[in-house]
C-alpha cells in the first residue's frame, strides 16, 4: 500500500511539473511572438509610420508663424506699399456654448441660438453691403443667405463646422465694433470663435507708381493636407484636414526684393483643444519670425502725385491711349518719378497704372532721336555746329526715299533758311537736314553709324532686365529689317530722324541724361537703400553705363543745339514764362504697329490698319534738361494717341509740353538749390518806426523783437513809440479822454478800430499799413453830428 501511495504521489507531482512546463512554454512562445511582432512593427510594417503621423497630427501640429513683410517707401519715408494686420474670426458652430443653448430643456430658451444667428446675419448683410462688396471684390450675401449658411453649419452632424464667416478680413476699428455690437461675436454664447490675424498688402496711395512697386497679392488656397477617419453616432466618416497656405504673386520691386521684404518665417507647435481650435504650446522647436526689411526708393512722393495728375488731365484732354512721365536726377541717375498711365476700356477715361510703357513698350521715338544723330555727326562725322546742309524745300529725296518736313525753316525776320547749320536744323527739327547729313557721310558704310548708336547702349539693356524691360532695337545693315524694307537706300535715310529704330522711353531719357551729365551715362536707379527698423542695412550703388559717351567738344555742341531748340516762339507761350532756362527737344512719330492697350477701340483700329485713309496714331514726346547752365534734372513726357477730328493735335510740343512745364515749375518751387541765395550782411536790423498801440504789445516788440530798451513806468494802457537817429526808442503815454476823439495816427487798424468804436464812433477806412490821417482831429468833442470818422492808412 505504501508503494502504491508513493507512486500516486509521484505521479501527481510530475503532472503539476509538466503543467508548469507547459505554461512556461506558452509564456515563452507568447513572449517570442510579441517580440517578433514588435520587431515586425518597428522594421517591416509600412502602415505604422502613417498611423503615427495621423495620431501626431490629430493631437499636435506644426504651423508657420509668418514674418511681417517690409514696406516700400519713398525717398522721404512715405509708404508706397505696406502690410497691415486684419482680423478674421473662425466660428465653431459645434462649440459647447452653442450646443448647450440648443438643448430642449425647459430652463433654457431653445430659440436663442437661431435668434442670435438671425441677428448676426442681419448685421453682417448690413455691414458687408453691396457697395463694400464692389470695392473689395467679393460676392455679396443677403441676410437670408447668411442665415441659411449659419444654420446649415450649426445643424451639420458631420464635417468641419469651424468656418470663416466674414467675406473679407476687417481692420482693427471694424473688429472692435463687431466684438462689441455683433451677437455671438460679442461672446453672448461664450467663447465660440478664434480670432485669426491676417496680413494684407496695401498701397495707401492706390495705384501711385504701381508699375514700379509691383503687386503682391496674398491668396489663401485650401490645400488638403491629410485625412482622418472618425466615428460618431455609430457611423464612420472621413474628415479632410485643410491647411491654409499663402500664395504670393509678385511683380516690380515686390518681386525683385521679395526675399528681403518677406523676411524669415518662424514656426510653432500647436495642440488641439477643440474641434477646429488649436492652441500654441511651449516647445523647443518653436522659432520666432524675422520681419522683412524696408526698401527705400528714389521716388519723390509729391512729384509722383503731381506728375500723375497732370499727365492724367492731359490724356483725358487729348483722348490719349497711354502716357509716360519721368524725371531723372542728372548726376546720380536717381529716378524721382515714373508714371505709366493707360486708358481704360473706354478710351479717354479711367486712366490707370496697369502697363509699364516706360520700360516694356518699344516704339518709334521720332525727332528726340536726332540728339543721337547729332552726336554721331559731331563725334565721328566730322561735322561742327556750324556745318551746313542744303534744304531748299520742305520735301527732298535722299537716297531712294522722299523725306518731308512739316514746315519750311525761317529765321526771325521770316526769311526762308535754305542752308541751315546743324544748330538750326536741330532747333527747327528738320528731317531733311539730318537725313541728308547722315546719309551723305555714312552711305558708303552705314555700319559705322549704327555701330556708334550701339555704343550709346541704344541696342542694349541698361540694367532693368529684372523689371522686364525691353532693349532698344537699332537695325544693322545686315539685319532683316534692312533687307525687307528695300535695302540701305530706302531704310538708312529714315534712321537719323528716329524712324525704323524702336526704343523704350526710359532709354531715350537715359541718353539725354547722359548728355546733361557731361557725357557720363548713369543707369536708372530706383532703390536708394535697404533699412531694418529705421537703420540702413545696405545702400544701393550708383551704376555707370558709360564713362564717356563722347568728347567734351561734342557735348558742348549738343548743349548749343538743346538751347537753340528751347526757343519759346517755337515751343509755346508757357515755355517763355518758365522760372529757369532749359534745353529740350520735341519728338513726333507716326506709329505703324500695335502697342499694349486695354481699349477695345485701339485693338479694333490695329486690326483695321494704319494710314492716312484709316487710323493715324502718333507718339508725341518732349525731353527737357533743367537748368541748362548746370543741369540737375532730366524730364521726359510721351503721349500716344490717335489723330481724330475731335482731337487733331499730335505734335510733341503741344501734346506733352504742358505736362513738362508743370513738372519744371514744381521742381523749381520745391528745390531750394535752384533759387539764388540771400547772403547775410552780418549787420543787425533795427526798425526805423514802431506802430503806436497798447503799451504791453509795444513793450514786447521793443524788448524782444527789436532788441531795444523800453522805458518803464507808463501811466497809461496806450502809448506811442518813436525811434530816434541813434536807434533808441522813446515811449510816451497816450491819454484817452472820454467823449473826445483819441489820437490813433501811427497805430495799426486793429488798435485804432478798438479805441474809436469804444468811444461810439462809426469808422470807415481805406489803404493798408498804419493810420496816417484821421478825418476828425484828435481831441475833438464827440457829438451826435460827429459820429462818423474815416481813417487813411499807408505803408
Amino acid at each position: 500500500m505504501a508503494d502504491k501511495n508513493r507512486k500516486k504521489s509521484t505521479s501527481a507531482k510530475e503532472d503539476i511539473i509538466n503543467r508548469v512546463y507547459i505554461l512556461y512554454a506558452i509564456f515563452i512562445i507568447a513572449g517570442l511572438a510579441i517580440a517578433a511582432r514588435l520587431i515586425w512593427i518597428q522594421v517591416a510594417d509600412k502602415n505604422v509610420e502613417k498611423h503615427i503621423k495621423v495620431m501626431e497630427r490629430n493631437i499636435t501640429n506644426t504651423e508657420i508663424d509668418p514674418a511681417h513683410r517690409g514696406a516700400i517707401l519713398t525717398r522721404n519715408g512715405e509708404p508706397l506699399a505696406m502690410s497691415s494686420l486684419r482680423h478674421e474670426p473662425i466660428v465653431d458652430f459645434a462649440s459647447e456654448g452653442m450646443l448647450k443653448e440648443y438643448k430642449k430643456d425647459k430652463k433654457i430658451d431653445p430659440d436663442r441660438v437661431p435668434r442670435e444667428l438671425k441677428q448676426l446675419a442681419q448685421q453682417m448683410a448690413h455691414h458687408f453691403n453691396k457697395a463694400d462688396a464692389q470695392i473689395y471684390g467679393y460676392k455679396y450675401r443677403s441676410m437670408e443667405e447668411y442665415y441659411d449658411f449659419f444654420m446649415s453649419k450649426f445643424k451639420a452632424k458631420k464635417g468641419n463646422r469651424a468656418v470663416r464667416i466674414f467675406p473679407r478680413p476687417v481692420v482693427l476699428d471694424e473688429w472692435n465694433m463687431m466684438r462689441r455690437d455683433f451677437p455671438i461675436i460679442n461672446h453672448s454664447l461664450g467663447k465660440v470663435y478664434k480670432d485669426e490675424e491676417v496680413e494684407v498688402r496695401m498701397r495707401p496711395h492706390e495705384d501711385l507708381a504701381l508699375q514700379l512697386i509691383g503687386e503682391c497679392r496674398g491668396e489663401r488656397s485650401k490645400t488638403p493636407s491629410y485625412e482622418v477617419t472618425r466615428t460618431k453616432d455609430d457611423s464612420t466618416y472621413t474628415e479632410i484636414i485643410y491647411k491654409d497656405t499663402i500664395v504670393r504673386r509678385t511683380t516690380g520691386l515686390e518681386k525683385i526684393y521679395d526675399s528681403l521684404l518677406a523676411g524669415v518665417n518662424g514656426q510653432y507647435i500647436e495642440q488641439r483643444i477643440a474641434h477646429g481650435f488649436w492652441a500654441r504650446k511651449e516647445d523647443p522647436r518653436n522659432r520666432k519670425p524675422e520681419d522683412g526689411h524696408d526698401v527705400v526708393t528714389t521716388i519723390d512722393g509729391n512729384l509722383q502725385r503731381m506728375a500723375t495728375e497732370c499727365l492724367r488731365k492731359q490724356l483725358e484732354k487729348e483722348c490719349g491711349s497711354f502716357g509716360v512721365a519721368m524725371v531723372m536726377e542728372v548726376e546720380t541717375g536717381n529716378m524721382l518719378c515714373m508714371v505709366n498711365l493707360s486708358s481704360g476700356r473706354q478710351r479717354g477715361h479711367n486712366y490707370q497704372e496697369n502697363i509699364n510703357h516706360a520700360m516694356r513698350t518699344r516704339m518709334t521715338p521720332g525727332s528726340t532721336f536726332k540728339l543721337a544723330s547729332a552726336m554721331a555727326l559731331l563725334e565721328i562725322g566730322g561735322a561742327t555746329v556750324n556745318t551746313k546742309v542744303s534744304v531748299p524745300d520742305a520735301e527732298e529725296k535722299v537716297g531712294k526715299r522722299t523725306i518731308r518736313d512739316t514746315h519750311t525753316m525761317r529765321d526771325e525776320e521770316g526769311t526762308q533758311i535754305t542752308n541751315p547749320t546743324l544748330v538750326e536744323g536741330f532747333a527747327h527739327s528738320s528731317n531733311i537736314f539730318f537725313s541728308r547729313a547722315v546719309y551723305e557721310r555714312f552711305k558708303n558704310d552705314p555700319s559705322v553709324y549704327t555701330t556708334f548708336l550701339n555704343s550709346l547702349m541704344l541696342n542694349s539693356h541698361i540694367g532693368l532686365e529684372e523689371f522686364g524691360a525691353k532693349r532698344g532695337l537699332v537695325p544693322s545693315p545686315k539685319s532683316d529689317t534692312w533687307k525687307v524694307n528695300g535695302g540701305p537706300e530706302w531704310v538708312f535715310p529714315q534712321m537719323p530722324y528716329g524712324y525704323v529704330v524702336e526704343i523704350p522711353p526710359i532709354q531715350t531719357l537715359t541718353l539725354y541724361n547722359g548728355v546733361a551729365n557731361g557725357g557720363k551715362m548713369m543707369a536708372p536707379r530706383f532703390v536708394d537703400r535697404i533699412e531694418k527698423g529705421g537703420i540702413t542695412v545696405e545702400r544701393m550703388p550708383h551704376e555707370t553705363l558709360l564713362e564717356h559717351m563722347c568728347s567734351e567738344q561734342t557735348i558742348d555742341g549738343l548743349f548749343t543745339c538743346l538751347k537753340a531748340a528751347a526757343v519759346p516762339d517755337r515751343m509755346g507761350r508757357r515755355f517763355g514764362n518758365l522760372p529757369v532756362n532749359i534745353g529740350c527737344k520735341t519728338g513726333t512719330a507716326q506709329l505703324w504697329g500695335s502697342f499694349p492697350t486695354n481699349s477695345p477701340l485701339d485693338s479694333l483700329n490695329f486690326i483695321e490698319g494704319f494710314g492716312p485713309d484709316k487710323h493715324e496714331y502718333y507718339l508725341g514726346s518732349l525731353v527737357a534738361i533743367m537748368p541748362i547752365e548746370k543741369p540737375k534734372y532730366t524730364i521726359m513726357v510721351a503721349i500716344a494717341k490717335e489723330k481724330t477730328d475731335e482731337h487733331p493735335t499730335y505734335y510733341g510740343g503741344r501734346v506733352a509740353g504742358d505736362v513738362v512745364c508743370d513738372i519744371i515749375e514744381f521742381l523749381h518751387t520745391n528745390d531750394l538749390t535752384l533759387h539764388p541765395r540771400v547772403e547775410d550782411s552780418g549787420k543787425g536790423y533795427r526798425p526805423t518806426t514802431i506802430k503806436d498801440g497798447k503799451a504791453s504789445s509795444v513793450a514786447r516788440i521793443t524788448e524782444s523783437l527789436c532788441n531795444m530798451n523800453y522805458a518803464e513806468g507808463l501811466d497809461s494802457e496806450w502809448c506811442s513809440a518813436f525811434v530816434n537817429e541813434s536807434g533808441s526808442t522813446t515811449v510816451q503815454s497816450l491819454n484817452i479822454a472820454s467823449g473826445r476823439v483819441p489820437n490813433v495816427q501811427g497805430m495799426g487798424l486793429v488798435d485804432a478800430l478798438f479805441l474809436l468804436e469804444q468811444q461810439g464812433l462809426e469808422v470807415t477806412h481805406s489803404g493798408v499799413g498804419r493810420v496816417t490821417k484821421q478825418s476828425i482831429p484828435h481831441g475833438s468833442k464827440i457829438t451826435d453830428k460827429r459820429r462818423k470818422i474815416h481813417l487813411t492808412l499807408s505803408i
